[in-house]
């Protein structure tokens, strides 16, 4: 099992990336805590992955809120004996032109998006460097390296997250320490499907999405999990500051 023996927390557990990811880690045999508002969901999460032999817990945590993001960590540390994976993967969309975004909604996304990515790193690298290194991973999306129409904060905030990354990778390169983002496409995920949902004619928007792609379909959350496992794992160990696009080849064209 290419995770044996070592912590992850993993933000934004509730749904797509977030759970994809964990059942998938635990699968390799990390001990996973979940960090995410939504209970009910994660709870669900856990008593899965315990009955599938692995081993979890669940942290109720508002990632937008620095205590939170601290008190999971320090669940992983006092849970699991230290945290050896950190994957930030909650965000939020926001579809909207700049003058029709409000002051509000900006520091929401990024708050959510960025903030939330720093402050977690930030209380982790320490307890990292103390247990002789680890590995960072952030869900950026592909919108952090191309840009697309009608959505520019959270364009914006994901290309932070890209060079948050890349500086982090610079700063820790010799210290153990490994961090990398990655870039989902168009994911067929609950939040695009939430999406979808409110366009004017949905079955549309989400042919559109499809035609969008030059694989021909929307990728999947297995799909970003198995990336996030290989970036996370010991077969990336040469690997540091890197944005992997898991986007069909949209980032290609």
């Amino acid at each position: 099992m290419r995770l044996a023996g070592r912590s992850a927390l993993i933000t934004g557990a509730g749904s797509g990336i977030g759970r994809a990811s964990a059942r998938r880690f635990a699968r390799e045999g990390a001990k996973v805590v979940i960090a995410s508002p939504e209970d009910e969901a994660c709870r669900a999460l856990v008593r899965e992955i315990e009955v599938s032999g692995g081993t979890a817990k669940f942290v109720h945590a508002d990632v937008s809120r620095r205590a939170d993001t601290e008190r999971a960590i320090d669940q992983c540390v006092e849970t699991f004996g230290g945290i050896d994976i950190l994957f930030c993967n909650a965000g939020i969309n926001l579809p909207k032109l700049l003058p029709d975004t409000s002051d509000d909604e900006i520091a929401r996304v990024l708050a959510v998006n960025v903030v939330a990515l720093m402050h977690a790193a930030r209380y982790a690298i320490p307890r990292m460097l103390a247990s002789g290194g680890g590995s960072i991973l952030f869900t950026a999306s592909k919108t952090g390296l191309v840009a697309q129409t009608d959505s520019p904060v959270y364009c914006a905030s994901k290309g932070a997250v890209v060079m948050l990354a890349k500086a982090l990778a610079l700063d820790y390169a010799r210290s153990g320490i490994r961090v990398n983002a990655l870039c989902p496409g168009i994911i067929d995920t609950p939040m695009l499907q939430q999406f979808a949902a409110s366009r004017p004619d949905p079955a549309a928007a989400w042919t559109s999405y499809e035609a969008a792609q030059p694989i021909g379909r929307l990728g999947t959350a297995e799909e970003c999990a198995d990336a996030a496992l290989w970036l996370v794992s010991d077969e990336a160990t040469f690997i540091t500051g890197v944005a992997l696009p898991v986007d069909g080849g949209f980032t290609a064209m």
